[in-house]
């Protein structure tokens, strides 16, 4: 098939060289622009400071920065567009972009609450993706949820069948959902901070949004109850969250363990490039997951990373506890992005 021309959006920070990483010999797409601030406009990928494991692809180096102007990538013939801009520049340019006829793939929250705007994860509400059709644009937006909502929603997505009525959650979220340069080693080192900016309230929106039912041309969100608490942590990659599920009825250890076990990829979404075998990685150890053993599960080799753990299963009566990890930047972030635009190829919404 002939490969459907894409940009990177912000890729100097450390999603946007995720999603480099992703695009590497990628069997559907092939990058052909990369975008950040104008003062990298006209220099050398290979110059930026390297953010992840492996650094910065050695055959992207000598790609040379664009400005950020969606005229000139829709001139290159770029078809789809992955963002890790800052919600401020993406809320412009983003609607830019899908006006020149670009699919947007976007890890920024500037649209994620809009009623025609999906926020896709693929596993759960890949028939959400429909909605693009009701933006009146050439091309369209699709938002991944926020890193600390999409480890939550994975996690319950085998427990759903069960009735859900309540959640309560506390996420001990890495220091690299902050960003780069994100805290100051002062204020971390050392501490735990009990308070992340915005992040409960986000939560809970996009939980609702994820879980609702697509009818007609709305989300109808769940009515679940939803509380959250968002601190942040030493660790370096990885959400881990404590999650207590209160469901419609009364279910025994052995029933929830087999659906976290036996849960499969629904047939839409297996088989795609950066789509886990096993979205779900059960652990029976007492003191498992854990992010320095557990933050880079997923098979095949290009889904590394997008697989989500979960431990400490207890159940009584009603009540479903457990803990969750999932890869704030690939799961999280500029993988999910990148399957969530796999998924939109495969409906046949892409065309090169």
């Amino acid at each position: 098939m002939q490969k459907i021309k894409c940009a990177v959006l912000g890729a100097t920070g450390v999603v946007g060289q995720h999603f480099l990483r992703l695009l590497v010999d990628h069997p559907y797409f092939e990058l052909t622009s990369i975008c950040a601030s104008d003062a990298r406009a006209g220099l050398a990928l290979g110059t930026v400071k390297e953010q992840v494991e492996g650094g910065v692809p050695k055959s992207f180096h000598q790609m040379i920065f664009d400005p950020m102007d969606v005229t000139g990538l829709a001139a290159k013939g770029v078809r789809v567009a992955f963002s890790a801009l800052p919600a401020e520049v993406a809320d412009k340019m983003e609607k830019e972009a899908a006006q020149k006829g670009i699919c947007v793939f976007s890890n920024a929250g500037s649209y994620r609450m809009d009623e025609q705007v999906p926020i896709l994860v693929p596993e759960i509400n890949h028939a959400h993706l429909q909605l693009v059709k009701q933006q009146k644009t050439p091309g369209f937006i699709v938002t991944n949820a926020n890193c600390t909502t999409t480890g939550l929603v994975m996690a319950l997505l085998p427990i759903m069948p069960f009735g859900i009525r309540r959640i309560i959650s506390a996420s001990y979220q890495a220091i690299s959902g902050a960003g780069y340069p994100g805290l100051s080693a002062l204020d971390i080192l050392g501490n735990v901070i009990p308070y992340i900016k915005n992040e409960e309230p986000k939560v809970r929106r996009e939980m609702a949004k994820i879980c609702g039912t697509l009818t007609g041309v709305a989300i109808q969100p769940t009515d679940w109850e939803i509380f959250a608490h968002c601190i942040r942590v030493q660790t370096t990659i990885g959400h881990l969250i404590s999650v207590h599920i209160e469901l419609e009825r009364s279910v025994t250890h052995a029933e929830v363990k087999q659906a976290l076990v036996e849960f499969k990829s629904p047939s839409v979404i297996a088989g795609l490039p950066t789509a886990p075998i096993r979205p779900i990685i059960f652990n029976e150890e007492i003191d498992r997951p854990q992010p320095r053993y557990d933050v880079l599960l997923g098979d095949p080799e290009r889904a590394r990373g997008m697989a989500v753990a979960i431990g400490r299963l207890e159940v009584e009566d009603r009540v479903v506890r457990l803990v969750t990890l999932s890869n704030n930047l690939v799961r999280g972030a500029a993988g999910g992005s990148v399957l969530n635009a796999e998924l939109a190829l495969r409906q046949g919404l892409l065309s090169a």
